[in-house]
């Protein structure tokens, strides 16, 4: 657990360490409602990503080795750059494959609606990155809603901010892993502690003596984040519970298993340099993107704009319907012949 209780490292590595790692998603849109995905991501493994994606759930899938700046290929650590294409039906289909319910994968979801208005049509497309944060204490009474305010006006990747800005995203950085994160994981692995102790069969009443030294916990912590990594789990004994570590080792090891995953996940999806593309069929007349040419729309969003709630990447294009305007003009122009005759006819 020792990786992940020291936080205040984290936060330097996650955000201005050089261990950042390329993740490109383009979407072409069909009228139909179809879909054409591409994902290309830098991996050290082929057999696994972030994504959970893969040729064993419909992806076709090509590799090729990231040589370095001397066109030598990297023997320490060797990347790969793998491209995933896949074609989808529908918005939903698209989601069943990239929008699980899971706290280690990364998940996208995608919405298509088309709406006639006659004299044009229009299609609206949009692509949700959900939250990298899967912790399960709401970072709410910890990040105030300036600071949500700044985090959604910050350019995109690369760009330049003033020095102000630069920083109070150093000090948002502090307030999110030094405050929120650390707090986070001490209640992630509180609650492995609480969930072992009610499994163990133990009387109720120890869950009462967990409870009471809780706050003395964090303050440990707080105080030594170098602490061993079983810290919070061996406590337990250390405050007078006569808890069956030998009985209840398996099973610890099971969920303190899960709380790593969820963790590596925050950990590397944060560390990801987006690039986000998204091909609209008709003329563009609405969008967030960071830049558009012709129907084509770009984002490079930081990680941090979907680090602790969802964002929305969205466009909306339009068409025109010539058959409606010809016609309007045919039914203009058999109204004014009608009211023409019925003039003369009167005289």
């Amino acid at each position: 657990m020792k990786p992940t209780l020291n936080i205040s490292l984290l936060a330097i590595l996650l955000f201005f360490a050089a261990c950042e790692h390329n993740v490109s998603m383009e979407t072409t849109v069909h009228e139909d409602g179809s879909l054409d995905k591409t994902i290309i991501l830098e991996v050290e493994d082929t057999t696994k990503n972030f994504l959970g994606i893969g040729p064993h759930s419909g992806w076709e899938m090509k590799s090729v080795s990231i040589e370095d700046s001397a066109k030598e290929k990297i023997k320490e650590s060797k990347k790969w750059r793998v491209t995933y294409q896949k074609k989808f039906t529908s918005a939903e289909e698209a989601n069943q494959a990239l929008a699980a319910e899971t706290d280690s994968l990364f998940k996208v979801s995608s919405k298509f609606e088309k709406k006639f208005k006659w004299f044009y049509t229009y299609l609206y497309y949009s692509d949700t990155y959900h939250k990298l944060n899967r912790m399960a204490l709401p970072p709410d009474d910890y990040i105030a809603k300036e600071d949500y305010d700044f985090i959604e006006r910050l350019p995109a990747e690369g760009s330049l901010i003033s020095k102000a800005d630069s920083v109070y995203l150093a000090e948002l950085h502090k307030k999110i892993f030094d405050v929120y994160g650390l707090r986070a994981i001490f209640e992630m692995y509180y609650s492995l502690n609480e969930k072992l102790l009610t499994e163990s069969g133990l009387e109720i009443r120890w869950l009462d003596t967990l409870q009471s030294h809780k706050e003395r916990m964090f303050d440990a912590l707080s105080e030594d984040q170098n602490l061993p990594d079983d810290y919070l789990y061996k406590a337990m004994d250390s405050i007078g519970i006569p808890f069956p570590y030998e009985k209840m080792q398996a099973r610890y090891e099971s969920l303190n298993g899960e709380c790593e995953a969820k963790m590596n996940f925050i950990n590397h999806a944060s560390e990801g340099k987006y690039t986000h593309i998204i091909n609209m069929p008709w003329p563009i007349v609405k969008t967030n993107a960071d830049s558009i040419s012709d129907k084509q729309l770009r984002w490079s969003p930081p990680s941090i704009k979907f680090l602790l709630k969802d964002y929305t990447l969205y466009a909306e294009a339009r068409k025109p319907n010539y058959w409606a305007f010809a016609l309007s003009v045919t039914i203009f122009i058999i109204t004014g012949y009608l009211f023409v005759r019925r003039k003369r006819a009167r005289l």
